[in-house]
């Protein structure tokens, strides 16, 4: 029988609010104050008895309330043919006590919460199925965030990312956008008292939405090394508000393939066109912002064609290009 200081918890429900919240066992792990092997133990029920302050605390971490984790009404049955750890021994004692024959009592009495638990465990997980759904539903907030880039670009060629964040024109929420690059490459930000702020693979931005919207622009710089074919993957998220444990993941494209052609030559035809530089200068133009060299993309735009050089890695005009391709 477990003490005042402890109580059984459902594995099954743990994991469940867990994987349907989209949280890691390290992240209950660090909430509670526990190792992931616990966590791991807790769910899989080779700990079904846990202090009350850690069940208190995984509710909280989980943002459920402690009643949605408790095992069902104890004095089920063990596979072994015993009672269950924190069964109630008493009432089973009471029952085999008053019987004319106390073994027939007993198996009644087993048979009787074997089908109290499959009852109490068929509701218990309708309601946290519901509210799981209601925890996600009430937990997403009303910003959007959605990432703009090219579809593919040159190695060695920076080009541009932009997050657009949107909400209510009344919200004064105080945004943080949180990104991660997956491959050869390295993000920069815009010029920060003369330097340009350096991310690395992890840009980040904080700010709060103007009139119902925020934008933030920063440059990725492929590896040298990178070929054509190769990619650069992106994923990232934005919080908006205090306690959210998680945030809304960033829409939009979430990839960028490595080819010898401008960022800004959408199709690829070696001609930067009046309509393909018309759209890089209004979707990456950020007044007081100078992180894209529009001068360079202006000359391969007035020379009609350009071409890729693989030895320098630069895009040259048409009119030097001939023969070093």
């Amino acid at each position: 029988m477990n003490s005042s200081n402890s109580v059984d918890v459902n594995g099954n429900a743990i994991r469940l609010i867990r994987e349907q919240k989209g949280l890691t066992q390290l992240y209950l792990a660090t909430v509670v104050g526990v190792t992931t092997d616990t966590i791991s133990r807790w769910e899989n029920r080779r700990y079904p008895s846990i202090k009350l302050e850690n069940a208190k605390k995984l509710a909280e971490a989980l943002e459920v309330s402690l009643e949605e984790l408790l095992e069902a009404e104890a004095g089920a049955e063990g596979e072994d043919g015993s009672v269950a750890e924190g069964a109630d021994s008493a009432a089973v004692q009471t029952a085999t006590e008053t019987s004319a024959a106390p073994i027939a009592a007993g198996r009644l009495q087993r048979l009787l919460a074997r089908r109290r638990l499959w009852i109490g465990v068929g509701g218990g997980l309708l309601a946290v199925v519901v509210m799981v759904g209601f925890a996600v539903w009430s937990n997403r907030s009303d910003i959007r965030a959605t990432r703009t880039m090219p579809t593919h670009t040159a190695p060695n060629l920076p080009f541009p990312v932009l997050i657009q964040t949107t909400g209510a024109v009344e919200a004064h929420n105080t945004l943080l956008i949180r990104e991660e690059l997956l491959g050869d490459c390295e993000a920069v930000g815009p010029a920060d008292e003369g330097a340009a702020k350096q991310f690395g693979k992890n840009p980040r931005w904080i700010g709060k939405l103007s009139n119902g919207k925020a934008v933030f622009l920063y440059l990725v710089e492929p590896g040298k090394k990178l070929r054509p074919d190769e990619e650069i993957g992106f994923s990232g998220d934005v919080i908006s508000r205090e306690g959210q444990s998680a945030g809304d993941a960033i829409g939009g494209p979430t990839r960028i393939v490595i080819a010898p052609y401008h960022w800004v030559d959408s199709d690829k035809d070696s001609v930067i066109s009046d309509s393909e530089i018309l759209k890089a200068y209004e979707t990456y133009s950020i007044p007081g912002e100078n992180l894209i060299n529009f001068t360079a993309i202006e000359e391969l735009w007035l020379a009609g064609k350009y071409a890729w050089n693989k030895k320098t890695q630069t895009f040259v005009p048409s009119s030097l290009a001939d023969g070093k391709e």
